[in-house]
C-alpha cells in the first residue's frame, strides 16, 4: 500500500474506458498497454506524486497541478492535498 490515495475523477475514468474500447477495436494490445501503462502511473502516483513534474499549462493556476505522461499520447493531470492525489485525464 502507498504512501498517498488516489483519487480517480469519474470524467477520467470515463474517458480512459472510452479510449481504450476504442484502441481495442483497432489494435488489442495497444488497448492493453495504454490500460497498463495507466495502472503504472497510478502505483507511482500511490507512492510519490511529487516525482512528477508541473503542468504548465497557461490555461491552469501555476503551482497547482502535475502532470504524468504515459502511452505517448495521454497525460494525466493531477493536484495533491495532504495524503490524497486527485486526477483527472487529458489528451497530450
Amino acid at each position: 500500500m502507498g504512501k498517498y490515495t488516489v483519487v480517480v475523477s469519474r470524467r477520467a475514468d470515463e474517458m480512459l474506458i472510452r479510449h481504450a474500447r476504442f484502441l481495442a477495436q483497432v489494435r488489442v494490445s495497444a488497448a492493453r498497454r495504454m490500460t497498463s501503462e495507466f495502472a503504472d502511473v497510478l502505483d507511482e502516483l500511490e507512492q510519490n506524486p511529487y516525482q512528477f513534474p508541473a503542468e504548465l499549462d497557461y490555461n491552469l493556476p501555476g503551482g497547482t497541478y502535475r502532470k504524468a505522461l504515459f502511452s505517448k499520447w495521454y497525460k494525466a493531470i493531477f493536484s495533491v492535498a495532504e495524503n490524497t492525489v486527485y486526477l483527472g485525464f487529458t489528451e497530450k
